[in-house]
């Protein structure tokens, strides 16, 4: 299987470094070392050694793993998958496997290439190898799948010439949703007070539901708390209320569509929350000091 994508019409000449696998070759693919590899299992078992390490994988989880992690995995029975394998190079031009495991850029901080590099750190930073395992609520599941399937389908159908940008917002997006899953992951190891538990999972709800329409009101109700003790916490734990949390969120993704994408400014305002364009361009520059073209234009890393 050819872990790449390429356009079907000759006149775009154009290569994806990603491409998308259901309940495939799961236990061979497993085993390159040219990409990284990020598995939804779904249901069913799986089975993986990793340096004389057994783990058994039952419940929905997302394993992520490197170009040096090529561990034995068995599928046991009828189980449901779905893995991403991408190249850090699908992400930026200049990430390459070298590069990255070099931490070339790990000095690039206050840069859009440093807020790139975060996304992807994890997959070859994490030392323990079961850290590289996160079990999932079926929300979570939800979410992760709903992003593959949207890149599945830019790279299968590839109805217009914005298919590589379009799936590589949907790569972005999946990472930026896998790097808050796993911070949350590691983080709940420890104990949590009340208002940590609280904290935890109004982040985790805004993290997958941030380009729905949320109201203060429609959070107080949902978590059973009154406006002041949500912003209570929030101040606390961030130092921003909730909804200028949710707005941060929001802006963080949408910086990240504009500088790895090129599709339209609408189109990036409804996928991060926001279904006027002309207000998301007033709440854009009023954070970044740019209106989302400017922006685009400074930090694009689209060829």
């Amino acid at each position: 299987m050819n872990l790449y994508t390429k356009s079907y019409d000759p006149n775009w000449g154009r290569i994806v470094e990603m491409v998308v696998e259901k309940n495939g070759k799961l236990a061979e693919n497993s085993k390159d070392k040219t990409v990284f590899k990020l598995i939804l299992h779904e249901k069913g078992e799986i089975k993986l050694n990793n340096n004389g390490n057994s783990y058994t994988i039952k419940e929905p989880s997302l394993i992520f793993l490197s170009d040096k992690d090529c561990p034995d995995i068995k599928v046991v029975g009828k189980a449901s998958d779905t893995v991403l394998y991408f190249k850090p190079s699908a992400i930026r031009d200049e990430f390459s496997l070298e590069a990255l495991h070099d931490g070339k850029y790990e000095d690039s901080f206050g840069t859009t290439v440093y807020q790139d590099y975060q996304l992807i750190i994890y997959f070859f930073k994490t030392e323990e190898f079961e850290n590289k395992i996160i079990p999932l609520s079926m929300v979570e599941l939800n979410k992760i799948k709903g992003l593959m399937d949207s890149i599945e389908k830019e790279l299968t159908i590839q109805h217009d010439g914005f298919w590589p940008c379009r799936s590589r917002s949907y790569l972005m997006e999946l990472l930026f949703f896998t790097e808050f899953l796993i911070q949350t992951f590691w983080g709940n190891k420890e104990i949590l007070s009340e208002d940590d538990t609280v904290f935890s999972l109004i982040t985790e709800f805004l993290s997958e539901h941030y380009n729905d329409a949320i109201s203060l009101e429609s959070l107080t109700k949902k978590f059973n708390l009154n406006r002041n003790k949500l912003n209570s916490i929030f101040l606390d734990k961030t130092s921003k209320t909730c909804l200028n949390y949710l707005m941060d969120l929001r802006i963080d993704m949408a910086k990240i569509i504009l500088s790895n994408t090129e599709i339209p400014i609408g189109e990036v305002a409804a996928r991060v929350g926001y279904s006027d364009s002309n207000y998301f361009t007033k709440i854009f520059k009023k954070q970044t000091g740019f209106t989302p073209s400017a922006y685009r234009n400074s930090n694009s890393t689209c060829r």
